[in-house]
């Protein structure tokens, strides 16, 4: 059983993180590079690797964080259908992958990105992940079985028989019935 209070916490959590993630994209993408001296600084801390933080750049990536997080809340309250499912799920999936690659990456193997991207995914980046990746996969993204149509047929004798089982009779259904 899904405990609803529990699903909107994690969903709102999750979202909120994509959300602040989505924010530093757009304050990115004005120039400012703050915390890093630069943008290469900026780039080698947060990526590992020197590549482009020019606003064609990362505001894509910011629409497509703020759309996660909205399908992850909507998906938390119960709304946005199968696509919001689908959306959450991947969201899920990547921060845990993300997370599991930021372990490989702790342990050395690859490693060249220097020392401020080493202690920045060893203490902030992978724990995040692997946190809200787990909760977003344990909360947000459950699959439960449709509820099945509880449908009573009233027999020839005006008795309610329930269709999974024909020969026994439904007293509750039968009383509503009688009632009508």
């Amino acid at each position: 059983m899904v405990d609803i209070n529990a699903r909107r916490r994690a969903g709102r959590a999750v979202a909120g993180l994509l959300a602040v993630d989505g924010l530093a994209h757009v304050y990115w993408a004005t120039g400012l590079t703050w915390p890093a001296p630069d943008q290469r600084a900026l780039s080698l801390a947060v990526i590992g690797a020197v590549v482009s933080f020019a606003p064609r750049v990362v505001l894509p990536l910011a629409l497509v964080l703020f759309g996660a997080g909205a399908a992850v809340l909507a998906r938390a309250y119960g709304r946005g259908g199968r696509l919001a499912g689908l959306v959450s799920l991947a969201v899920a999936a990547g921060l845990l992958v993300r997370g599991l690659v930021g372990l490989v990456w702790a342990l050395g193997v690859g490693d060249g990105a220097g020392p401020v991207f080493y202690w920045l995914n060893l203490l902030l980046y992978t724990p995040l992940c692997l946190g809200f990746g787990w909760l977003s996969a344990t909360r947000v993204v459950t699959f439960r079985a449709r509820p099945r149509a509880e449908v009573t047929v009233p027999d020839g004798c005006g008795r309610a028989l329930t269709p999974d089982r024909p020969d026994r009779v439904n007293p509750l259904r039968e009383e509503f019935l009688r009632d009508r």
